[in-house]
């Protein structure tokens, strides 16, 4: 099925409550590790639909911020996800509190229980109306970013479209780029600092009323971290700064060399070569049909991968207007599939998204038919894109 025609409608959240509170109570007094493991499974299906109903609504508004049904699908899924989210929390806290854990563990591993745990400390009833200020404004945030309309050489350009501009070899050209899209960020400085504020102060009070010294462990913990911490992550920036950053100096003290500077400018940082960078040649269909071909050499497994993306429409790759900015891959659970979104500008992005995005969308087709609980199927944001 093509992402176009999978179906769309609101959910009833107040049936899929229900349904949860049903399922909690049957699994407190399930007499079996066999029966808390289907109902386990029945779990799955019902966070699974919601899921990917919250993920479709996501998408359209992603492709289309101006598309009015889909702003109010996603304002209905701002408000209705830390609902949704607070009855998942109480059926977790039966499945980590049943009699048959050990049991259980068997089936499920040892890990299904520690990411359950710490869901269950990063969330609670008390921040519910927090979150759902918090989906808002982030809602808010994109949809203002993909407003941009700047006016630069001829054309009406979006924030992705200029990027094409801001690495041009002609260094007034691109400083002429990022000084428009610093005047688009002028322009929104007022609205951009206060959603900035908001949600600090937003993140801070849910922090301190989950008993979190500060946002910071919380963000850890909502991230999935869940063998390591701050202390370890600062002997990785220290590490950082010490060797790394040295190494970097020496990189763009070349760069600046090889572009005739002196120094490098903001404006600079991006441009690589004096003839310009690396860009590829032909448009979406030549590259995606570059991409079918290596991933097809690359492995049957992920030529099969790659031709059930095409097969289903599962990207969402030209920059357009209204369109959000920046790409992701994200997952359609009900229908085991990835999907790609992107802003191609003709730069050197177009092609990292076939292989990067890809990446995230390759893991997660595998994922999707080898690991059959959701909790598991993530290796986290940290391990996805370190590699």
């Amino acid at each position: 099925m093509t992402f176009a025609e999978m179906p769309y409608r609101r959910p009833d959240l107040g049936a899929v409550l229900d349904r949860y509170d049903e399922l909690t109570l049957k699994f407190s007094s399930a007499v079996s590790a066999a029966e808390q493991a289907e109902l386990i499974e029945r779990h799955e299906k019902l966070s699974a639909d919601f899921q990917t109903l919250s993920t479709i609504a996501y998408i359209r508004n992603s492709i289309n911020t101006a598309d009015p049904f889909y702003e109010k699908e996603m304002a209905f899924f701002d408000e209705s996800a830390p609902v949704f989210e607070e009855r998942v929390q109480r059926f977790y806290r039966a499945v980590t509190a049943s009699r048959f854990r050990e049991e259980l563990e068997k089936k499920t591993g040892s890990l299904f229980f520690k990411n359950l745990e710490i869901a269950l400390r990063s969330f609670s009833p008390a921040v519910v109306e927090l979150k759902k200020k918090e989906n808002a404004l982030v809602t808010e945030y994109e949809k203002l970013l993909a407003s941009a309309r700047i006016d630069f050489d001829g054309k009406v350009l979006n924030l992705s479209e200029l990027q094409k501009y801001q690495i041009s070899p002609d260094r007034a050209t691109r400083r002429g780029a990022w000084e428009k899209a610093a005047g688009f960020f002028g322009e929104n400085a007022k609205r951009l600092d206060e959603i900035y504020d908001e949600l600090v102060r937003n993140r801070t009070e849910q922090a301190k009323k989950l008993g979190y010294e500060s946002y910071v462990p919380l963000g850890y913990d909502r991230l999935g971290r869940n063998c390591y911490g701050p202390a370890d992550v600062k002997k990785f920036r220290d590490q950082v700064a010490r060797d790394f950053v040295p190494f970097a100096a020496k990189i763009k003290a070349g760069q600046a060399k090889r572009l005739g500077l002196g120094a490098l400018r903001l404006y600079d940082d991006g441009c690589l070569f004096p003839d310009g960078n690396p860009a590829p040649k032909g448009g979406r269909e030549e590259l995606v049909a570059r991409a079918k071909e290596m991933y097809r050499e690359m492995d049957p497994v992920a030529g099969e991968f790659f031709v059930f993306m095409l097969k289903n429409d599962l990207f969402d790759l030209e920059s357009k207007k209204g369109k959000a900015g920046g790409g992701y891959c994200t997952d359609l659970p009900e229908y085991r599939a990835p999907f790609i979104f992107s802003n191609f500008n003709g730069t050197a992005g177009d092609v990292e998204v076939l292989t990067h995005e890809a990446g995230h969308a390759l893991a997660s087709y595998l994922a999707f038919r080898n690991i059959p609980l959701q909790e598991l199927r993530t290796p986290t944001m940290d391990a996805a894109e370190t590699h």
